[in-house]
């Protein structure tokens, strides 16, 4: 170990001259390692763009470095402070782009989408699952993997899946009524053992059997994939800011022993249903099948990689959208009210089915509302492939790096007033939201790339509400809060005290 009295003895029994030699060598490095680190901080100065002064070595990184803010938080702080349509900033020594305007928005995300086709986010090169999972994806490799997997979330395949899901919300309402009237139960951990089974018996064929025990290896893995760890933060921040550590270290976004167990389950399930030739389950295995009879070229990665996307995005985002309704449901009762009269007028006249659940205008209302304060991923992010205009005073060179911010759009004061509100009406009607050729509300992303889940991961959600309103009614416990705080170690939006509440009878 490294002791500074032997500096300063040597230092001692040195001639001066040879001091004086060390100590010039050892400034001259450190001047040069402080210009290295700043060479690119006049970035966005030569280009006229408002920016964010950074700091050498860590550039802006240091409120999400330091763990004070979530991304999300971070990138609003900065639409606050420049009040600008474009601006930059620094992730180490990377100048980085925001994009706020919504007009300039519908241009990089759908009219010119074939220059920003790529997502910022890395993931090591050569991994055979990695590779087909569609968020990791870039350029030929994403359109095949989007083409192959489209068939999957058809209205057709998703009416199947309902029923599905109807059984799991059984399940459900079962385990909440274990629960009756104890104050303080955990909604959001309820929420992410309903997620799973969800999602391990559409994409898997299998049993999760999360309610049944709180060692269900699913329930596990999903754990581990969405934990708040500061491993995880560390992680996800080399993920998304530093390449050269992605590539030399093989660091995935995702925890490593959770997608090979995953890939492991899904590999066992799938042979069994080939060997069987039995697909009557009405499951991602089931449309993956048929593809491939109907000559679709579906290799066994690619399979295991749909897999693996299925559960990562909709295990994280069923679970965060309904416990976000379930809390904004308990801390405004007179909308909880309005909405059960409408799921209790529905189920009464048409039963609880597909068709009915998507004629439920007020749910929706509601789960667009919580979309809005709560996006799963409080980020978009692009990569600019070739030199682009975006407006007459600014050019972005190839290779860029954007980030678009959904809460610097989801809490502007002018598209949604009092934004820290919750107030479903702002839904009432949908065709003026992004209208007149502008995108500022979008959740799960717009354009091609927009989410290929969202149907599958709305219906899981609403579903839910339906099952669960229609049998109890939600109550602030004593450690309701009022205000939901957010974990900083992680990407995706998580209360650092989960959802406390109480539920009960009808």
């Amino acid at each position: 170990m490294f002791d500074l009295r032997c500096l300063f003895v040597s230092c001692k029994l040195m001639d001066p001259a040879s001091l004086l030699l060390r100590l010039s060598f050892f400034g001259l490095f450190l001047i040069l390692l402080y210009l290295y680190a700043t060479r690119n901080f006049n970035y966005w100065k030569k280009r006229n763009i408002k920016y964010v002064k950074p700091v050498p070595f860590i550039g802006n990184l240091g409120p999400m470095i330091t763990l004070k803010k979530n991304i999300g938080f971070f990138l609003l702080d900065m639409c606050e402070t420049l009040k600008s349509d474009v601006f930059g900033f620094f992730a180490f020594d990377t100048p980085f782009l925001v994009v706020t305007s919504p007009k300039l928005l519908k241009n990089i995300l759908v009219k010119d989408f074939s220059i920003f086709n790529d997502r910022i986010v890395y993931s090591p090169n050569g991994h055979p699952i990695l590779e087909n999972v569609m968020f990791l994806a870039k350029g030929q490799s994403w359109k095949n993997v989007r083409s192959k997997s489209s068939p999957a979330f058809t209205s057709g395949k998703l009416k199947n899946m309902f029923l599905l899901i109807l059984k799991e919300c059984k399940l459900l309402t079962d385990y909440i009524d274990k629960f009756v009237d104890m104050p303080n139960v955990e909604a959001k951990e309820i929420c992410a053992k309903y997620s799973t089974n969800v999602i391990a018996r559409c994409a898997f064929a299998v049993e999760a059997n999360s309610f049944e025990s709180d060692d269900a290896e699913f329930r596990k893995i999903g754990s581990r994939l969405i934990n708040m760890k500061l491993s995880t933060a560390i992680r996800q921040t080399i993920c998304w800011f530093s390449p050269m550590i992605v590539k030399l270290f093989g660091i995935s976004v995702f925890e490593g022993s959770s997608v090979t167990r995953l890939s492991a389950i899904f590999k066992e399930v799938l042979h069994t249903r080939m060997n069987s030739n039995e697909n009557t389950s009405n499951d991602l295995i089931d449309v993956l099948l048929e593809s491939k009879k109907k000559g679709s070229e579906l290799s066994e990665d690619f399979m295991v990689g749909s897999a693996v996307q299925f559960f990562t995005a909709g295990f994280e985002t069923v679970s965060s959208v309904l416990s976000f309704t379930l809390y904004e449901l308990t801390v405004n009762p007179d909308i909880q009210q309005r909405l059960r009269k409408e799921i209790l007028k529905h189920i009464d006249e048409n039963g609880f089915t597909y068709e009915s659940l998507n004629a439920m205008k007020y749910l929706d209302m509601c789960v667009s509302e919580t979309l809005r304060k709560y996006p799963t991923l409080p980020f978009l992010d692009r990569v600019c492939n070739a030199d682009y205009k975006l407006t007459d005073e600014i050019t972005i060179e190839k290779g860029t790096k954007i980030f678009v911010p959904l809460f610097g759009l989801h809490y502007n004061k002018e598209l949604f007033p009092n934004p820290y509100k919750y107030d479903p009406e702002r839904f009432a009607d949908k065709s003026v939201i992004n209208a007149d050729n502008m995108l500022y509300y979008m959740p799960f992303g717009e354009g091609p790339r927009i989410c290929i889940g969202n149907r599958f991961g709305l219906m899981g959600v609403k579903t839910a509400l339906v099952s669960i309103l229609s049998k109890f009614d939600l109550v602030k416990s004593d450690k309701t809060p009022e205000h939901i705080n957010f974990d900083p170690k992680g990407i995706v939006l998580q209360s650092t005290i989960g959802i406390p509440i109480t539920f009960k009878h009808l």
